[in-house]
């Protein structure tokens, strides 16, 4: 409020610059040659398999 008094430009950056959002999640893949061919047939399945998201699966295999 003070800015705007004074007539400057107020300053709306945040505070938590690196130390904000979601945490990363640990996927090992080096488990996928463990699991049964049925059961990493698709994404899905071996996302299941894996315990995490199919869209975070795939996010992984894009990079």
């Amino acid at each position: 409020m003070e800015q705007i008094a004074e007539g400057l430009d107020v300053d709306v950056s945040s505070q938590r610059k690196g130390n904000c959002g979601r945490k990363p999640k640990d996927i090992n893949l080096e488990q996928i040659p463990t699991i049964p061919l049925n059961r990493r047939s698709t994404i899905r399945s071996l996302a299941w398999q894996l315990g995490c998201s199919p869209t975070t699966l795939h996010r992984k295999f894009m990079l």
